[in-house]
């Protein structure tokens, strides 16, 4: 160690010091810095059946979306984010989406398991539609934006989740919002 050191001065090994010391502080700060928003990199639909029916609507599923809207209540800012997006298919002339219940319970589901598994896959490896498969027929998702305004502009930014949004065909939307950690974790479900 002292020849490689051997030939400075106790100012310069000073300032090599605080240069390494800063470089250490900056990694420690980007490495543990939470990430920005983001929405995935796709946006996943299934088309509309020839013969809905009478969808099954599984009572443990829902029960389990509507548990996870308990504590914090994010529910007035998911409807905000609704009406942003209605807002922005008004603006291409289509008509709004309808809030439903039981895929707002859905989207629930899939927000909580987005910390785990940031995927239209779920963390049992089954698609995503799979929490009930008669009611969800589109799929977007993000995360770190902090409110609605942001998460709408990020999905609206991005071709896929856009194409979502504005399908005319889609009728109904519920968004679920988890927060894990600080980060917000968003899904928002489509049907017919």
């Amino acid at each position: 160690m002292k020849g490689i050191f051997g030939k400075l001065s106790k100012k310069q090994l000073y300032s090599l010091c605080g240069v390494l010391l800063i470089i250490i502080c900056a990694g420690i700060f980007f490495a543990t810095r939470k990430p920005e928003g983001g929405v995935d990199e796709e946006a996943p639909f299934r088309k509309k059946p020839k013969a809905m029916g009478t969808p099954y609507i599984d009572p443990a599923v829902m029960m389990q979306g509507a548990n996870a809207w308990q504590g914090v209540n994010y529910q007035a800012t998911a409807r905000q984010a609704l009406d942003i997006v209605n807002q922005q298919r008004a603006g291409s002339g289509l008509a709004p989406l309808s809030w439903n219940d039981n895929l707002s319970n859905c989207a629930m589901v899939r927000a909580t398991e987005l910390p785990a598994s940031f995927s239209h896959t779920r963390p049992n490896g089954m698609d995503w539609y799979t929490v009930c498969a008669d009611l969800m027929y589109g799929e977007n998702l993000a995360y770190g934006y902090n409110n609605a305004n942001g998460v709408v502009n990020g999905w609206m930014n991005s071709p896929a989740h856009r194409a979502n949004i504005m399908n005319g065909s889609f009728t109904t939307c519920g968004i679920g919002l988890y927060d894990a950690g600080g980060t917000w974790y968003w899904a928002q479900e489509f049907g017919y």
